[in-house]
């Protein structure tokens, strides 16, 4: 027998025994040789290369994400949900909603922003009993669109799932100037929901994207024109809280920060476990920026989007 001959019976004898399921005493009977020798064909294909075997799950893929993304940006958890499309949506809130419930203790202060991704979380919440615990709002309202995405509604929705009590702010996210800043977190309602969010035990937030031709959803009609213009000529690619970052996650203290009804910057770092929920294209550069700034703690996220980061992480 040539060669050739032989590596055509071997690619037989495998195909036969591995993708048709014929046993070996068939494949034997069926090309005239022992059920040895096909046992021995067989070791000889694999030995080859002609048979090799892969054994692999899209979690599998996930884990690899998660694990790159936390040893890469110093996180104490990263999740990729393994799903896409609107299945994607519903699997990154459950597990971020998941991650909550898993570090609450009886007592937590738990900060939230705002926004769909936070949103989806409050809803995903499963309801649990912790009269003790304390939702706060961590950013001032937009008082504009869809007021279910809003600090204010999402922080009764969560209290309200978690059988607990809640803080508001009284204040929109934007005022006019610093002076008007400040006099409102003068006020004890706006200041010592400030404080409480500021020493949050876990903040749910998103993250926001910053474009050329659009203002963030939360700053929609309230950003000046001139305003966005400083932060895009000053590097910034997202914000978180309000915050706006750069591409290396640096805070761009524009004129406008004077005006912001947030929670510092420098305390955000300081909060235990800081959840960012968000996923989609446009999400990534801002993503790598808060990642890279270690402004959170544990992210998650789709696989896409867990891979775009990764591929991101160089390019800052």
């Amino acid at each position: 027998m040539t060669d050739r001959e032989h590596i055509q019976t071997l690619l037989t004898v495998a195909r036969r025994y591995w993708l048709e399921q014929a046993s070996q005493a068939e494949i034997a009977k069926e090309i005239g040789y022992s059920r040895s020798m096909v046992s021995r064909l067989l070791d000889e294909a694999r030995r080859r290369g002609i048979i090799t075997f892969t054994v692999q799950h899209p979690l599998e893929r996930a884990i690899e994400l998660e694990d790159d993304l936390t040893r890469t940006f110093g996180l104490s958890c990263a999740r990729a949900a393994m799903a896409d499309g609107d299945s994607a949506a519903d699997e990154v809130s459950r597990m971020a909603a998941d991650l909550v419930t898993t570090y609450m203790h009886s007592d937590s202060v738990i900060a939230l922003s705002n926004g769909r991704g936070v949103a989806s979380v409050v809803r995903a919440m499963a309801p649990k009993r912790h009269p003790e615990a304390t939702v706060v709002q961590a950013i001032g309202g937009t008082a504009r669109g869809n007021l279910l995405l809003d600090s204010p509604e999402l922080c009764r929705q969560m209290a309200e799932r978690l059988g607990c009590a809640y803080r508001v702010m009284p204040a929109p996210v934007l005022v006019s100037n610093p002076q008007v800043a400040a006099a409102l977190k003068a006020e004890k309602s706006i200041g010592m929901t400030i404080a409480m969010a500021s020493h949050a035990d876990i903040l749910v937030t998103g993250v926001g994207a910053v474009g050329v031709n659009s203002v963030a959803p939360i700053f929609d009609h309230v950003m000046p024109e001139r305003a966005h213009a400083e932060l895009l000529s000053r590097g910034a690619v997202g914000h978180i809280c309000g915050h706006h970052i750069d591409a290396q996650g640096r805070h761009v203290d524009a004129d406008f920060c004077q005006g912001l009804m947030t929670i510092p910057i420098d305390r955000i770092p300081s909060i235990t476990h800081v959840i960012v929920s968000a996923f989609g294209a446009e999400k990534v550069p801002a993503l790598a920026a808060i990642l890279r700034g270690h402004l959170v703690t544990d992210l998650v996220t789709d696989i896409e989007t867990a891979k775009a980061v990764l591929d991101h992480r160089d390019l800052g």
